[in-house]
Order: C-alpha cells, then sequence, then structure tokens
C-alpha cells in the first residue's frame, strides 16, 4: 500500500522534474526490482513495472490485484508515462484505469493542453474500464484528479468492482451497468458539455 502511493507520487513527479527525460534513469533505478520488460525498437525505447499486492493476496486477505508503470521515451525525450490499476485480475472484466500523461509541452502542432477521459457523459459503459489521458500543459486541479487512483483496491477483500470505485473523483456509478463522469473532460461532445454534472 505504502509503495503504491509512493509509485504514483513517483510518476507524477516527472511533471514536476526540470528535465523529465532526465529523471527517467533514476525512477528505473529505483524500481528495477519491478521492471518486467525492456522493450527498444529504431526511435522508441519502452519500460514497463509491474506492482502485485501477492503479500496479502496470497494470504487470501484481498482479491489479486496489481499497477503497471510504462515509461516511453521517443527519440531520447520522454513521450509519456502510465499508470495502469487493475482490480481482481483474474475476474472476468477486471475492472481497470489507465492514466497517461504526454509529455508534449514543447510541440508545436498541439497545445498538449487535453484533458480526456473515457467513458465520458451521463449514463455510460463500460463501468470496469477507465481512460484518462492528458498533456503536461493541463491544469493543475486536472493532473492531481488524473493521479487520484485509490491504492485501497490493492488491499480491499474484495477488490473494487468498477472504475468508480477505482477513481471516485472522476466517476460515479448510476446504475448497475453505468457511470457518470463527475468532471469535464476535452472529450465531451457540446450536448455532454450542457449537462450537469452528478452530485
Amino acid at each position: 500500500m505504502h509503495r503504491a502511493k509512493e509509485l504514483i507520487t513517483d510518476v507524477q513527479g516527472f511533471d514536476n522534474a526540470r528535465d523529465p527525460t532526465a529523471a527517467a534513469p533514476s525512477f528505473a533505478k529505483k524500481y528495477h526490482r519491478y521492471l518486467q520488460e525492456t522493450t527498444c525498437d529504431h526511435d522508441v525505447c519502452q519500460y514497463r513495472f509491474v506492482f502485485t499486492n501477492r503479500p496479502v493476496s496470497i494470504l487470501h486477505l484481498a482479491k489479486q490485484a496489481q499497477i503497471e508503470a510504462l515509461v516511453t521515451v521517443y527519440r531520447a525525450q520522454l513521450d509519456f508515462v502510465s499508470l495502469s490499476l487493475i482490480s481482481s485480475v483474474f475476474k472476468e472484466n477486471s475492472p481497470i484505469v489507465y492514466v497517461q500523461e504526454n509529455f508534449c509541452k514543447d510541440r508545436t502542432d498541439i497545445k498538449c493542453d487535453h484533458f480526456a477521459i473515457n467513458p465520458h457523459g451521463r449514463y455510460v459503459t463500460p463501468i470496469w474500464n477507465g481512460i484518462v489521458e492528458f498533456g503536461q500543459v493541463a491544469s493543475d486541479e486536472q493532473k492531481q484528479l488524473a493521479w487520484s487512483l485509490k491504492t485501497d483496491c490493492m488491499i480491499a477483500p474484495h477488490g473494487c468492482s468498477d472504475i468508480s470505485e477505482i477513481m471516485p473523483e472522476l466517476w460515479k456509478r448510476v446504475s448497475p451497468d453505468s457511470v457518470s463522469s463527475r468532471v469535464r473532460s476535452t472529450a465531451d461532445s457540446i450536448a455532454e458539455g450542457a449537462q450537469p454534472l452528478p452530485d
């Protein structure tokens, strides 16, 4: 649990680093024992780290869960970092939320201030698969929301049953098979943007 929170804080830390690309080797060194895979192909290198709750799940104190971190470098520059939290990993349609920050503030073809979530809107599906993607120039409030993964899912006896339990700041369960987004997203349509947000 403490390690999961520390991991999220360290992934957030890339955004605050003077040189995010230079921070990648330090991150890789700190979490070397969790490194599962390194893939390099031409201009891209990706480092995959996996953290599980095995100490509690092996004792049947919690459902199996894991957090996966990806650090992707493109042409010697940090491209994006991401986290996925998967609860009850051997259950059909295991709840998963994927969060990605794109390091694009130096690009001229995009503004890099996007903040997109999926599903988005009212009474939407699926309730088990959520995605958050945002740019380096998104607001501080949006960034805080994006990284608000509930690490309690790693130690909950029954795991977390849907994305609203993994990220209650972003989604609210409104029916047995649907959720509503709690925040505005750049993925919202004009009609969705005119609808009130749930409490």
